[in-house]
């Protein structure tokens, strides 16, 4: 499913891990385009 989303949408801040282990936010990025991408296999 793709949202479509305003630019300049605020996003709820949560945390995820990445592949190196360190926790990021949406806030670290604060004032730059940022694109997620979620994979699952099941």
């Amino acid at each position: 499913m793709v949202a479509n989303i305003p630019d300049g949408s605020a996003v709820p801040d949560f945390e995820l891990r990445s592949v190196s282990g360190e926790l990021v936010r949406p806030s670290d990025y604060l004032g730059k385009r940022l694109v997620l991408f979620f994979w699952a296999s099941w």
